[in-house]
């Protein structure tokens, strides 16, 4: 029988979402996003790197704040 308030059942369900938050940052980072930073556009400009990970610095902490809010 499952009992919400159970030590073990908390602990089973915060290792899970760990495991799926984990393999969610896994694909966004290393499968989409290192297409878009390995393309030509990039490796031609250092500066314009830069840049575009100072953009996604603020799309991760209002993807962070979503995450806790729900």
């Amino acid at each position: 029988m499952y009992r919400a308030n159970n030590p073990t059942a908390l602990i089973t369900v915060g290792l899970l979402n760990a495991c799926s938050g984990g393999l969610l940052i896994y694909m966004a980072l290393v499968d989409l996003h290192a297409a878009e930073f390995m393309g030509p556009k990039l490796q031609g400009s250092v500066k314009m790197q830069i840049k575009c990970f100072i953009a996604a610095l603020p799309g991760c902490g209002v993807m962070s704040i979503i995450a806790k809010w729900a």
